[in-house]
């Protein structure tokens, strides 16, 4: 073989490996999900273990996974999967103040490797500060701003002269959404991933303790609460490269099948936001499955959990 054609082999294989690397969140959200569903049985123990395995194979995880691994293992009394996960946890953008309220954590506090999180804590939070996309964060701050300055003048005219500025958002949130598209493209789906999570400090109207970036998905709903058309291809490829939260996709896509009146085509209904008359859950479990979301019966069991946070049941 050539020179040449030993670096283009070499080139094409190193190509190959990081795209089907970045493919590869079916299998983060199955060790997710054997973790949740260990919960609902109550083997906390597999259940911490499987979040462990999960984490160690990702360069990137979610901020709620690792919040509900801290809660789970803090439960527990595992110190030593317990130090793992608030340092993932720091790493991936969630607050030290945020961590320390965890119930069952305080009588850690005084530990040796409590002591030693909270002297690096800083640190392991610049790792964070400094794998996401600050100028596409600003530009979704400001696009977030935008709609809810428009929907608050929306909400706060008599309906009659809501006419005009409706128009005016909807066009907005077009335009919007086609910007997030155009972002998607080019850098990947703006989620927590590529712009970190939202906080209080980005916008009055959002929470430090949703651990979500949520502002993208906010702009959808927006615009899917009536018919138009579908990126539902393009965004399902961004679920399996971690780009998007499986549960936000649902999310969106809910909002589509609802108000779409069939105009559009669309993936389809996950009664995860939405609910409607007449869908078969077992399709609609058929649809979870493919996204990474546990069945509708699973997602009803851990709802009697109380050990761990239910973000699920937020709206994003």
């Amino acid at each position: 073989m050539s020179i040449k054609r030993k670096l283009l082999f070499i080139i094409t294989f190193s190509l190959t490996a990081c795209f089907a690397f970045t493919q590869d969140y079916s299998s983060y959200y199955q060790g997710i999900n054997k973790a949740r569903k260990a919960i609902a049985l109550g083997n906390h123990k597999n259940g911490i273990e499987f979040y462990y395995e999960t984490f160690i194979r990702y360069d990137f995880v979610f901020a709620r996974d690792c919040y509900n691994a801290i809660e789970i293992s803090a439960f527990e009394n595992d110190t030593i999967r317990l130090n793992y996960f608030i340092r993932r946890g720091l790493k991936q953008g969630v607050s030290f103040q945020l961590i320390s309220s965890i119930k069952n954590l305080e009588k850690y506090q005084g530990a040796n490797f409590f002591t030693e999180i909270t002297i690096q804590k800083d640190s392991l939070a610049n790792i964070y500060l400094e794998s996401i996309n600050h100028e596409i964060r600003k530009e979704m701050n400001e696009m977030f701003k935008v709609d809810q300055d428009l929907r608050e003048e929306y909400y706060s005219r008599i309906l009659f002269r809501r006419i005009k500025i409706g128009k005016k958002w909807e066009e907005l949130n077009r335009n919007q959404v086609h910007r997030i598209i155009e972002m998607t493209r080019e850098h990947g789906f703006p989620g927590e991933k590529l712009i970190g999570i939202d906080t209080k400090a980005m916008h009055p109207k959002i929470g430090d303790y949703n651990l979500s970036a949520g502002m993208p998905i906010v702009i959808f709903i927006h615009h899917y609460s009536k018919p138009n058309t579908s990126f539902n291809s393009l965004l399902f490829e961004e679920i399996q490269k971690g780009n998007l939260y499986n549960e936000h996709f649902a999310t969106i896509s809910d909002f589509e099948v609802k108000f779409g009146k069939s105009k559009h085509s669309n993936f389809g209904f996950f009664s995860f936001k939405q609910t409607r008359k007449n869908e078969n859950p077992l399709k609609i479990d058929q649809r979870r499955k493919q996204i990474g979301l546990i069945t509708l019966e699973e997602e009803n069991s851990l709802k009697s959990v109380k050990i761990i946070s239910k973000f699920w049941n937020r709206l994003y």
